[in-house]
């Protein structure tokens, strides 16, 4: 006997993700009864509801997950296919990038001494293929900012197994995240990158656990406040030498901006590169620009204020989705909090100078991610499809903080 969980449509993502988190919320119920409260997890496999499917950061819904009574073992099929270089949908064509991404929620637990087992069986045809990328997962949820582990493996990694089941151990030692990452886990999962495979044949897991070695994990050292060097900021954009500060996310999520003093010589003009052959195929289109603050802040109480300048074209087209953000750098895990400011709410100001204010109010709800230690604030454009590439000009920042 086989249960199964559809897989989603990726035209469907944003659907799909709230469905995640509803899913998410359930299961965080539930966890305290499956697992218990002894020193090793188990991950139940024979619910597969109990698996939530992240489409965010190119992860797709492409998936089928069943559970086989007779093996007793979890069934993940990707959906991929040939076809799907040729689709409408960006994360569905972005075959080179794309990704699946599954887990089970499990009670908080501190993995600083864990040892990972679990069994896995990768049909023949995906070694012979070399594409398909695995990678066992450890993971924060919103608690802990979802700070991420993994430990990947490549396709030569199951070469002898020759398709059937090897038995994989993940020691915490194995993962190269800091030990911090995974102080609060409460996520356990896989990750499966595409890199362009066009299989779809079941790769069945069994035997997942964690053991945590509880009585080995030495507790975190108390870390002083940060202590902010000012209580304001203000960056202009009228030289070169400013424009020249502000810094970009290039990934494979992520493109880079063109960024130069306009004409009138006010401000930084933000010059979106998404003409033709200009972004790779399936990709995103999104760019991140970004203000050093050259040392970790405490942003639990602030205001940021940006003067833009955003050409009335991106109005009439109403493609583009404008984030504010605040970043930590490396000593904070560069964890990331955002917040849309949709250009309907302020089409009043289209084509004219408009200030657009984020504050630790538009965080009071959606994660309570930690502020103490911001080191950039910045912008976050996501194409969604735009054709438009005219400048959006970025005049100033100022940033204040509590005395």
């Amino acid at each position: 006997m086989q249960f199964r969980i559809r897989s989603f449509p990726s035209l469907l993502l944003s659907a799909v993700l709230l469905t995640c988190l509803a899913a998410s919320a359930q299961a965080t119920a539930e966890t305290g009864a499956a697992f218990g409260s002894g020193d090793n997890l188990n991950l139940p496999l024979s619910a597969p509801a109990r698996w939530i499917i992240d489409p965010t950061h190119l992860g797709t819904g492409q998936v089928d997950i069943a559970y086989d009574a007779a093996e007793k073992v979890a069934v993940m099929t990707p959906t991929w296919s040939a076809h799907d270089a040729a689709s409408a949908d960006p994360g569905i064509r972005n075959t080179a990038n794309s990704k699946l991404f599954v887990f089970q929620l499990v009670p908080r637990s501190d993995c600083t001494q864990s040892e990972s087992t679990f069994e896995i069986s990768v049909p023949q045809a995906y070694v012979s293929e070399g594409r398909l990328g695995v990678m066992f997962c450890l993971q924060g949820d919103k608690h802990d900012d979802y700070l991420f582990n993994g430990k990947a493996f490549t396709m030569q990694d199951f070469a002898d197994a020759k398709g059937g089941f090897k038995k994989l151990v993940v020691k915490a030692s194995d993962f190269s995240e800091v030990e911090a990452k995974r102080r609060g886990v409460e996520r356990v999962g896989f990750t499966f990158f595409r890199n362009g495979s066009m299989l779809s044949a079941p790769i069945k897991i069994r035997q997942i656990s964690v053991q945590l070695n509880s009585a080995r994990i030495v507790p975190p050292a108390a870390v002083a406040p940060v202590k902010n060097p000012a209580s304001f900021y203000e960056f202009t954009y009228t030289a070169a030498a400013a424009i020249a500060r502000l810094e970009t996310r290039v990934s494979t999520e992520s493109m880079d901006i063109t960024r130069q003093v306009d004409d009138a010589g006010d401000g930084a003009a933000l010059i979106p590169q998404w003409k033709a052959g200009q972004v790779p195929d399936g990709h995103p289109g999104n760019v991140h620009v970004y203000q050093s603050l050259g040392a970790p802040h405490n942003f639990e109480h602030f205001e940021v204020n940006y003067l833009l300048h955003i050409p009335r074209a991106y109005f009439e087209e109403g493609k583009i989705g404008l984030y504010l953000c605040i970043q930590a750098g490396e000593t904070g895990y560069f964890v990331w909090s955002g917040t849309p400011k949709p250009l309907a709410s302020f089409a009043a100001k289209a084509g004219q100078e408009v200030v657009l204010t984020l504050t630790e109010d538009d965080f009071k709800t959606g994660g309570g991610k930690k502020r103490d230690q911001i080191e950039f604030v910045g912008l976050q454009i996501n194409r969604n499809g735009s054709t438009l590439t005219e400048p959006i000009l970025l005049k100033r920042i100022t940033v204040k903080l509590p005395q």
